[in-house]
């Protein structure tokens, strides 16, 4: 896949708040998915087969709308209460907000209508946890800003990558 890489920065880049800008590369494919994960045989392990279950599971998605509906009713941001438990759900909560997909090596989310120079990427660490901050800015509009919780380990490999409108982490 070859492509052009693009740095994409804010004013915040080695401020006080400990972000760090993430390069998005312009391809015009997408990244494949990561092709040894199966969720069946012996060889798989629980984390796989536990999300692959939450994946398929129609019948819980009305519990967990309404279960959103009552956090938002009542105040709270579902995904600050999700994210101190299951932090996997947080990520798909706050992505699939953004009509996106998580993919167990990755996520993409659809922006079409955004142009590259308009969206921004930066990670930061506390601790054990890193985060990967979007921000879409648009001119006559407040910036669109969301914070992902990512898996373990996956700061190490993250790469972004922007295909006809649609941007790829992959770690």
């Amino acid at each position: 896949m070859e492509g052009t890489k693009v740095h994409v920065g804010s004013s915040v880049v080695g401020g006080m708040d400990g972000w760090t800008p993430l390069e998005i590369e312009e391809a015009s494919e997408a990244p494949g998915l990561d092709q040894s994960l199966t969720t069946d045989g012996l060889g798989v392990d629980a984390a796989t087969l536990q999300a692959s279950f939450d994946a398929e599971t129609a019948h819980l998605d009305e519990v967990r709308q309404r279960h959103e509906a009552v956090l938002v009713t009542a105040g709270m941001i579902p995904e600050h209460a999700l994210a101190a438990t299951l932090p996997e759900r947080a990520l798909t909560w706050v992505v699939q907000g953004l009509n996106g997909r998580v993919h167990p090596d990755g996520l993409t989310i659809p922006l079409l209508g955004s142009a590259l120079e308009q969206v921004n990427l930066a990670t930061s660490t506390d601790g054990e946890t890193a985060t990967v901050r979007l921000t879409i800015s648009e001119e006559g509009h407040e910036p669109l800003v969301r914070d992902m919780n990512l898996p373990e380990g996956a700061l190490e490999r993250l790469n972004a990558t922007w295909v006809n409108g649609h941007l790829h982490l992959r770690w």
